[in-house]
């Protein structure tokens, strides 16, 4: 039996098109596999680093802690050490200080032994002079006078002790006596007192004078000079 052309063409285009849908449907089921694990693939992916980078949170978190738990022990360290090297240097200071006290103490010591033995001069004589400021008063001083002899006497020596205080008042010679002591010595006395100078003096030197029968025995005049370091006791 013979087809007509017609319809034999109408075949072909019908089976070219089945072709082309059958190949249009495997396509689209390939490309849906495909998606389908790459998306999969990608949640995976996905929840993985998720995941680390919960943990990363969680370490940085840790770590911050030990940093700021080290920074604070490092501080409390350099305090610490700080602190010592304050305490040391005070201590060094204080060891220093009793060294000078002691080192005074033992040529105290010393000229008290050679008066008492005789070997000292027998000469009235100015041991020691130490004028020292007041921390709380302005222009106000103490001072503390040593006089000392070295003659073997069974009474003591008798008289009067004047101090004063050479200056400059407004560019004028300026002299200010202060209390007069009575002597009674027999190796040393010690004397001490006040200074109360006017705001517009600047001392230049003290003079100590000793009179005995109304005559002077002594007389010294040593330059001014303020100490501020330890002082013995008065007596």
């Amino acid at each position: 039996m013979l087809t007509p052309p017609e319809f034999g063409n109408d075949r072909l285009v019908i089976r070219n098109l089945l072709k082309g849908v059958i190949a249009s449907i495997t396509i689209a089921i390939v490309i849906w596999v495909y998606q389908q694990q790459t998306t999969g693939e990608l949640l995976d992916r996905i929840i993985n680093l998720e995941s680390k980078n919960s943990e990363l949170r969680t370490h940085k978190n840790a770590l911050a802690t030990q940093t700021e738990e080290l920074m604070n022990d490092v501080l409390t360290q350099q305090q610490a050490v700080a602190i010592q090297k304050v305490t040391n240097a005070e201590l060094l200071q204080q060891l220093n200080d009793l060294q000078d006290n002691a080192i005074e103490l033992n040529k105290e010591l010393s000229f008290y032994q050679n008066i008492t033995q005789g070997n000292a001069t027998a000469k009235l004589q100015v041991r020691e002079l130490i004028v020292t400021a007041d921390a709380q008063q302005e222009n106000q001083f103490r001072y503390r006078l040593v006089i000392s002899q070295g003659r073997k006497i069974t009474r003591p020596l008798s008289g009067q002790l004047i101090i004063s205080v050479n200056g400059q008042v407004d560019q004028q010679p300026k002299t200010f006596k202060l209390k007069q002591h009575q002597l009674k010595l027999r190796h040393v006395q010690v004397f001490n007192g006040p200074i109360k100078l006017t705001k517009n003096m600047m001392p230049e030197s003290i003079k100590v004078t000793l009179i005995q029968n109304k005559k002077t025995t002594l007389s010294k005049t040593l330059d001014w000079k303020v100490t501020t370091g330890p002082t013995h006791p008065e007596r």
